[in-house]
């Protein structure tokens, strides 16, 4: 990978530079307190992208997995007796810029659900082939790294190693390091403001690397042991039982995870002879998501529903079909839970008790 060092005044010509080739730029904005979203940046707000903040609760995912999308029209032609099918694909020329690693991660884990094995989603692709990806750095302990993350046991963060097109690293003293990881991000490199790196520059983004590291205090170390035990079938039911106890069927967790990639498919009217047929965010918190046509729920315990989300994420036999772990280290179900089933709480209570049982 080619790297160049940028001056912190010249970070947002960045956005300029992907703007003039025709990209639709998305960029992280402060809202009210502490809040933050990625928003379409336009000549008016520039100014107002931030590098460091907290990381949006609505992962970056949505650009390419949309909340809910148009996947076809329905044409009925009443005076034949049939109907017609439209594919629509909505596949727009954008750049998400600075992106955290761990959405990176989940990025690419969505790439490999849907267009890594036999079937690939033509949809999914679309959206990929007009992506641009500026990964930023996660450098600032007080804005960049919450109490939440983990990012460290799923090898997601602080610093994405690949599935970027461009990273920037705020190496301090307002100097950016950006790293080129695909051929679209090397040719920015072109513009003058980008300068050349020093054994000094390398020497010091490992040191801040470094440093980031050492801020993930409250990292979940046991991920992998939970891994271990839910592949070898070693979770109780009194623990599946306690955790779905927990649970308020609220779906918050997998509306904010940005590994999960469960949806539905709806057909709706919009007009005396449309239908459209939407593609829509399922969560398997809900009690509808397992039910059957004819009534049937074979999972209609909530502990079920929680063990299948927990087991969908740390069993091995997903993680060795995907050659992707779903669970990314960023903490938003934490956050969001109001059960404090997070996969942090959930990690642990899963260490604790079958540590319990070996010892008995």
């Amino acid at each position: 990978m080619k790297a160049r060092i940028l001056s912190r005044a010249d970070v947002l010509n960045v956005i300029d530079q992907l703007r003039g080739q025709g990209f639709e730029v998305l960029a992280p904005f402060l809202g009210r307190g502490s809040d933050s979203a990625f928003d379409v940046v336009t000549d008016a707000n520039r100014d107002q992208v931030q590098l460091h903040v907290p990381n949006p609760y609505y992962p970056a995912k949505r650009f390419v997995f949309p909340h809910m999308e148009r996947t076809m029209k329905i044409h009925e032609d009443k005076s034949k007796n049939s109907l017609s099918f439209e594919p629509t694909v909505d596949a727009p020329k954008r750049a998400l810029f600075g992106v955290r690693s761990c959405d990176v991660r989940g990025i690419y884990h969505l790439d490999r659900f849907f267009l890594g094995r036999d079937f690939k989603d033509g949809y999914h692709e679309a959206k990929r082939n007009n992506l641009f990806i500026v990964n930023f750095a996660c450098t600032d302990k007080d804005l960049d790294i919450g109490k939440q993350c983990f990012c460290l046991c799923t090898d997601s963060g602080p610093a994405a190693r690949e599935n970027f097109d461009l990273q920037l690293m705020d190496l301090g003293n307002d100097e950016y390091m950006a790293v080129a990881g695909s051929p679209a991000g090397e040719a920015l490199f072109a513009a003058p403001f980008y300068k050349k790196c020093t054994a000094g520059h390398v020497t010091k983004r490992a040191e801040v690397l470094e440093a980031a590291r050492t801020e993930l205090k409250d990292a979940t170390t046991w991920f992998s042991g939970a891994v271990r035990y839910v592949t070898g079938n070693r979770v109780s039911n009194k623990t599946w039982t306690e955790i779905g106890n927990r649970c308020v069927e609220c779906g918050g967790c997998t509306f904010v995870c940005p590994a999960c990639t469960c949806f539905t498919v709806t057909d709706r009217k919009i007009g005396p002879t449309e239908i459209e047929r939407l593609k829509v965010w399922d969560a398997c918190a809900f009690s509808g998501f397992t039910r059957m046509a004819g009534g049937h729920n074979p999972r209609q315990a909530v502990h079920d529903r929680r063990n299948r989300r927990f087991f969908r994420k740390l069993h091995h036999y997903f993680i060795q079909r995907e050659l992707s772990v779903a669970c990314i280290g960023c903490g938003r179900c934490a956050v969001v839970c109001h059960g404090d089933i997070g996969m942090p709480s959930v990690v642990e209570m899963i260490r604790r008790a079958t540590t319990e049982s070996d010892k008995q």
